[in-house]
Protein backbone atom coordinates (compact mmCIF):
# COMPACT_ATOMS: atom_id res chain seq x y z
CA UNK A 1 0.00 0.00 0.00
CA UNK A 2 2.79 2.41 0.80
CA UNK A 3 4.48 1.77 -2.57
CA UNK A 4 1.23 2.55 -4.37
CA UNK A 5 0.90 5.83 -2.48
CA UNK A 6 4.46 6.83 -3.40
CA UNK A 7 3.81 6.01 -7.04
CA UNK A 8 0.53 7.93 -6.97
CA UNK A 9 2.24 10.92 -5.38
CA UNK A 10 5.06 10.81 -7.96
CA UNK A 11 2.52 10.54 -10.80
CA UNK A 12 0.54 13.46 -9.36
CA UNK A 13 3.62 15.69 -9.15
CA UNK A 14 4.76 14.65 -12.65
CA UNK A 15 1.34 15.58 -13.99
CA UNK A 16 1.46 18.93 -12.20
CA UNK A 17 4.85 19.68 -13.78
CA UNK A 18 3.52 19.30 -17.34
CA UNK A 19 0.23 21.14 -16.85
CA UNK A 20 0.19 24.81 -17.81
CA UNK A 21 0.85 27.05 -14.84
CA UNK A 22 -1.51 29.74 -16.09
CA UNK A 23 -4.47 27.40 -16.18
CA UNK A 24 -4.82 27.88 -19.93
CA UNK A 25 -5.66 24.62 -21.64
CA UNK A 26 -5.11 25.94 -25.18
CA UNK A 27 -1.86 25.29 -26.98
CA UNK A 28 -0.13 28.17 -28.72
CA UNK A 29 -0.84 26.36 -32.00
CA UNK A 30 -4.60 26.28 -31.36
CA UNK A 31 -4.80 29.96 -32.36
CA UNK A 32 -3.85 29.24 -35.96
CA UNK A 33 -6.02 27.91 -38.78
CA UNK A 34 -5.15 24.52 -40.25
CA UNK A 35 -2.66 24.61 -43.11
CA UNK A 36 -4.30 23.76 -46.44
CA UNK A 37 -1.11 23.57 -48.51
CA UNK A 38 1.39 26.08 -49.81
CA UNK A 39 -1.34 28.70 -50.35
CA UNK A 40 -3.69 29.38 -47.44
CA UNK A 41 -6.04 32.15 -48.53
CA UNK A 42 -8.22 32.66 -45.45
CA UNK A 43 -8.98 36.24 -46.46
CA UNK A 44 -10.17 35.16 -49.91
CA UNK A 45 -8.04 37.65 -51.86
CA UNK A 46 -7.05 35.16 -54.60
CA UNK A 47 -9.05 33.27 -57.19
CA UNK A 48 -8.68 29.49 -57.48
CA UNK A 49 -6.69 29.97 -60.68
CA UNK A 50 -4.33 32.41 -58.96
CA UNK A 51 -3.84 30.02 -56.03
CA UNK A 52 -3.03 27.24 -58.48
CA UNK A 53 -0.44 29.38 -60.30
CA UNK A 54 1.28 30.36 -57.05
CA UNK A 55 1.24 26.74 -55.86
CA UNK A 56 3.03 25.69 -59.06
CA UNK A 57 5.78 28.27 -58.49
CA UNK A 58 6.32 27.12 -54.90
CA UNK A 59 6.12 23.41 -55.78
CA UNK A 60 8.75 23.82 -58.50
CA UNK A 61 11.06 25.67 -56.10
CA UNK A 62 10.50 23.07 -53.37
CA UNK A 63 11.29 20.22 -55.78
CA UNK A 64 14.56 21.87 -56.85
CA UNK A 65 15.79 23.02 -53.43
CA UNK A 66 13.84 21.34 -50.63
CA UNK A 67 12.95 24.80 -49.28
CA UNK A 68 9.32 25.25 -48.27
CA UNK A 69 7.32 28.43 -48.72
CA UNK A 70 3.84 29.00 -47.34
CA UNK A 71 1.61 31.95 -48.19
CA UNK A 72 -1.14 32.89 -45.74
CA UNK A 73 -3.78 35.61 -45.97
CA UNK A 74 -5.60 36.33 -42.72
CA UNK A 75 -8.10 38.80 -41.30
CA UNK A 76 -6.96 38.71 -37.68
CA UNK A 77 -3.88 37.95 -35.60
CA UNK A 78 -5.80 37.66 -32.33
CA UNK A 79 -4.58 37.04 -29.63
CA UNK A 80 -1.28 38.42 -30.94
CA UNK A 81 -0.47 42.12 -31.09
CA UNK A 82 2.37 41.82 -33.63
CA UNK A 83 2.28 40.29 -37.11
CA UNK A 84 5.97 39.47 -36.70
CA UNK A 85 5.35 37.24 -33.66
CA UNK A 86 2.18 35.79 -35.22
CA UNK A 87 4.06 34.78 -38.38
CA UNK A 88 7.00 33.36 -36.40
CA UNK A 89 4.76 31.19 -34.24
CA UNK A 90 2.65 30.19 -37.25
CA UNK A 91 5.78 29.00 -39.08
CA UNK A 92 6.83 26.95 -36.05
CA UNK A 93 3.36 25.49 -35.45
CA UNK A 94 2.84 24.55 -39.08
CA UNK A 95 6.38 23.19 -39.37
CA UNK A 96 7.22 25.09 -42.55
CA UNK A 97 10.61 23.85 -43.75
CA UNK A 98 12.62 20.87 -42.63
CA UNK A 99 13.29 20.98 -38.90
CA UNK A 100 16.98 20.02 -39.22
CA UNK A 101 17.55 22.63 -41.96
CA UNK A 102 15.13 25.35 -40.76
CA UNK A 103 14.58 26.17 -44.44
CA UNK A 104 11.06 27.51 -44.47
CA UNK A 105 9.60 30.87 -45.41
CA UNK A 106 6.15 32.09 -44.44
CA UNK A 107 4.54 35.08 -46.12
CA UNK A 108 1.62 36.44 -44.09
CA UNK A 109 -0.63 39.01 -45.76
CA UNK A 110 -3.61 40.81 -44.27
CA UNK A 111 -5.70 43.16 -46.35
CA UNK A 112 -7.87 44.00 -43.34
CA UNK A 113 -4.85 44.83 -41.16
CA UNK A 114 -2.95 46.38 -44.10
CA UNK A 115 0.16 44.45 -43.19
CA UNK A 116 2.66 41.98 -44.69
CA UNK A 117 5.38 39.90 -43.06
CA UNK A 118 7.97 37.59 -44.61
CA UNK A 119 9.28 35.20 -41.96
CA UNK A 120 12.54 33.49 -42.96
CA UNK A 121 13.83 30.32 -41.30
CA UNK A 122 17.30 30.56 -39.76
CA UNK A 123 18.68 28.15 -42.37
CA UNK A 124 17.83 30.60 -45.17
CA UNK A 125 18.74 33.91 -43.50
CA UNK A 126 22.10 33.97 -45.30
CA UNK A 127 20.30 33.91 -48.65
CA UNK A 128 17.29 36.07 -47.76
CA UNK A 129 18.12 38.58 -45.06
CA UNK A 130 15.54 40.55 -43.11
CA UNK A 131 16.61 43.67 -45.02
CA UNK A 132 16.08 41.92 -48.37
CA UNK A 133 12.69 40.61 -47.22
CA UNK A 134 11.68 44.15 -46.18
CA UNK A 135 12.77 45.50 -49.56
CA UNK A 136 10.66 42.86 -51.34
CA UNK A 137 7.65 43.77 -49.20
CA UNK A 138 8.09 47.53 -49.57
CA UNK A 139 9.06 47.78 -53.23
CA UNK A 140 7.28 44.84 -54.85
CA UNK A 141 4.39 43.55 -52.77
CA UNK A 142 2.84 46.61 -51.11
CA UNK A 143 2.58 48.71 -54.30
CA UNK A 144 0.54 45.90 -55.92
CA UNK A 145 -1.56 45.31 -52.79
CA UNK A 146 -2.49 49.01 -52.66
CA UNK A 147 -4.26 48.61 -55.99
CA UNK A 148 -5.87 45.30 -54.85
CA UNK A 149 -3.39 43.32 -56.99
CA UNK A 150 -2.80 40.59 -54.42
CA UNK A 151 -1.92 37.98 -57.01
CA UNK A 152 0.57 40.30 -58.74
CA UNK A 153 2.16 41.29 -55.42
CA UNK A 154 2.47 37.70 -54.24
CA UNK A 155 3.56 36.38 -57.65
CA UNK A 156 6.28 39.01 -58.09
CA UNK A 157 7.29 38.79 -54.43
CA UNK A 158 7.61 35.00 -54.64
CA UNK A 159 9.69 35.25 -57.80
CA UNK A 160 12.04 37.73 -56.11
CA UNK A 161 12.30 35.57 -52.96
CA UNK A 162 13.14 32.51 -55.07
CA UNK A 163 15.70 34.54 -57.05
CA UNK A 164 17.40 35.49 -53.76
CA UNK A 165 17.37 31.88 -52.54
CA UNK A 166 18.95 30.46 -55.72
Amino acid sequence: MIALNKISLIAFWALMMVMPITGESQSRCDFFPMARGYINDYEDVLSDTEESKLTKIITKHNSKTGNEIAVVSIQSITPYSSLYQYSLDLAKCWGVGLQQKNNGIVIVVSNKLRSVQIQTGKGLEGKLTNAEAKTIVDSIMIPSFKSKGYYDGLNNGLKEIIKELN
